[in-house]
């Protein structure tokens, strides 16, 4: 009984990460001019920038995650450059 309520909870993930969601990545003509290459368990795919696409969710996800980690890193490396700074002025 365990086994096919885990099988079918598996099937109810798949179907929810494989659902097609709205995308638009934003498009500038300096750095983010390029389409976005991502991949989820070595499956990848190029995203366009510009305009309204519909992609598997777990890409969405994907996308969102490394969106959230550079925001990370950029805060993280000015604070970094920040304490350095101070460090210098003491």
């Amino acid at each position: 009984m365990a086994k096919a309520t885990e099988n079918k909870e598996t099937k109810k993930d798949a179907a929810y990460y494989s659902e097609l969601v709205t995308v638009k990545l934003f498009k500038d003509n300096d750095k983010y001019k390029d389409d976005v290459f991502v991949a989820v368990n070595g499956v990848g795919m190029i995203v366009p920038r510009g305009k309204e696409v519909q992609i598997p969710r777990k890409y969405a996800i994907a996308l969102k995650n490394s969106e959230a980690q550079d925001s990370f890193a950029a805060q993280h490396s000015m604070e970094l450059a920040k304490n350095a700074e101070a460090a210098e002025l003491n």
